[in-house]
């Protein structure tokens, strides 16, 4: 992953060197670079559409219902899988507007990809 992110310029008898707290820290450096040039973004859009983040105040009885089967867990694959969804209607959206192929918006900068797509949304909301 570091050398991913790092496109090579970083070798892996280097990584090897690394002690395990710095690893940490460089994925938390990773995680946090996401979560701004990406995430940050999607969520953007969320609130530009229409939808609005669920804050879980939670409940005194949030432990019996979901022990009783009342509450339903959302599981890491679901998680997943609406990243993988929002992913693909982003990517529809830029194939549509910029008449690009697939293949060139799969190898387009993601962040790239989201500002222009919060540029559009923007725009048409605007008219």
């Amino acid at each position: 992953m570091i050398q991913v992110v790092f496109n090579d310029r970083v070798e892996n008898e280097e990584i090897e060197r690394l002690d395990v707290a710095d690893i940490i820290d460089t994925f938390g450096a990773i995680v946090e670079i996401i979560d701004i040039s990406v995430n940050e973004k999607i969520r953007y859009l969320g609130t530009l559409l229409g939808g609005v983040p669920e804050e879980d105040q939670g409940s005194a009885f949030d432990e019996y219902d979901q022990e009783n089967g009342y509450i339903e867990e959302t599981t890491q694959e679901e998680i997943w899988r609406s990243y993988g969804d929002n992913l693909d209607a982003i990517l529809q959206i830029c194939i549509k507007s910029m008449r690009n192929s697939y293949k060139e918006c799969l190898e387009s900068d993601l962040s790239d990809l989201l500002d222009y797509v919060v540029f559009q949304v923007e725009y048409d909301r605007e008219k």
